[in-house]
């Protein structure tokens, strides 16, 4: 029974730590994203915050999943089914663990990276699809090292006062580790067709490497508020460019 007690206690004081983080994101936050390549509408993209805290190593951590739905006339000339999965730990907003399932028409990437945190920041890689495991070992330096889904959370998490300042990234993908700048942001009103909403504005500038050609560049919109939603996000790839633009909102208990 003393056990029990303890054990609820100790849970209910992490839960409350978990909920009393302010982060303009909360637990259920469901965004469907309709995503264009080109001028084409391809299909949606939604973003996903598990209603549950998850607690793998005695820390609350958030569950966050983006997938990626492409439209039945696309898959006639490029099948995608892509899902994406990251525990991140909600103190810090540092990646434990990030998962990522992509299966293209001829090509098949399943793999999970482990992060680990001391004097250095180490990634251990496994390669499902490829049933190999590989070692990243970076060193801490100024700019933190997270996944695709802890950068997102990190940058919306800015207090706005920040983002007149030049903001530099480190995410780690696909065995490479890019580093990129979010130039400072400017007020503009995004439109919809029925309505029109105060938003802030972003240019992206991304490194040369294997997804993006020198001098890429991409767009992120946020809405001027205390949810800073991205409303539209545009990522200008070596493949081609691709466009998200935010369709719905909901919050899922």
């Amino acid at each position: 029974m003393i056990v029990a007690l303890f054990t609820a206690f100790l849970f209910a004081g992490l839960q409350s730590q978990a909920q009393n983080k302010s982060y303009p994101f909360k637990p259920g936050e469901k965004l469907t994203y309709n995503m264009k390549f080109g001028w084409f509408n391809i299909g949606e993209a939604v973003l996903w915050l598990d209603p549950e805290f998850h607690y793998p190593n005695k820390k609350p951590h958030y569950k966050i999943q983006f997938t990626v739905t492409t439209a039945s006339w696309f898959k006639v000339f490029s099948k995608l089914s892509f899902c994406m999965e990251s525990l991140i730990e909600v103190n810090d907003l540092k990646p434990l663990r990030s998962d990522r399932d992509m299966e293209g028409r001829n090509k098949i990437d399943i793999r999970h990276d482990y992060f680990t945190y001391a004097d250095s920041i180490s990634i251990k890689a496994y390669i499902e699809d490829l049933d190999e495991w590989r070692y990243h070992r970076f060193p801490q330096g100024n700019v933190p090292i997270r996944d695709a889904l802890s950068t997102y959370m990190w940058l919306r998490s800015r207090d706005r006062s920040q983002f007149s300042d030049e903001i530099e990234m480190r995410t780690f993908f696909t065995n490479d580790l890019y580093e990129f700048v979010m130039l400072p942001g400017k007020k503009t009103t995004h439109r919809y067709e029925d309505r029109k909403v105060g938003a802030l504005e972003f240019g992206l500038v991304f490194p040369e490497g294997e997804f993006f050609d020198e001098g890429k560049t991409g767009l992120v919109i946020l809405s001027d508020d205390r949810n800073r939603y991205p409303l539209r996000m545009e990522i200008d790839m070596t493949v081609g460019s691709f466009v998200f633009e935010l369709d719905k909102v909901e919050y899922i208990d």
